[in-house]
């Protein structure tokens, strides 16, 4: 009544990887294996925790908030200094030869690799930044880079 099926381990094998690839699209805000930028999710994120201080427009406000828009920072392919911004705050910057004294608060905290990744990669493509995009997976590795450094 009942057959036995029979898998040979090449079925077996593209099964459990077909399952693997599913798991890897998840849209959980924790995983870190982000491998795609959400655009709408970078701008909802800036909307709520950046623009503030640094505008809508990127623009920030002269002599109080350094602005994002064709910020070098931003702007430049190497993003490590972006991502250890957002990461752990500053205080004291200088932007285009203005000195900055209001501090960013420190988001490492409060928000995922994930997160950070597309707040960063939000601000790398809008305002006419052309700033290579990151993945939660650099995020992470300069995460794991300050905590080492404490």
């Amino acid at each position: 009544m009942y057959r036995i099926v029979r898998h040979t381990p090449a079925i077996v094998l593209v099964l459990c990887l077909g399952s693997l690839a599913a798991a890897g699209t998840s849209s959980d805000t924790g995983n870190s294996l982000q491998t795609h930028y959400d655009p709408q999710k970078g701008r909802t994120l800036y909307s709520t925790h950046c623009s503030a201080c640094h505008g809508a427009n990127g623009e920030g406000l002269p002599g109080t908030y350094p602005p994002i828009k064709g910020s070098g920072v931003v702007t430049k392919d190497d993003a490590t200094k972006h991502i250890l911004v957002v990461l752990n705050g500053l205080q004291g910057g200088k932007a285009g030869g203005v000195l900055y004294a209001s501090p960013m608060p420190p988001f490492g905290s409060i928000l995922s690799d994930v997160d950070i990744a597309d707040i960063i990669d939000y601000e790398r493509s809008s305002w006419g930044n052309h700033g290579k995009l990151v993945t939660a997976a650099q995020v992470a590795a300069e995460r794991n880079q300050t905590k080492k450094g404490d």
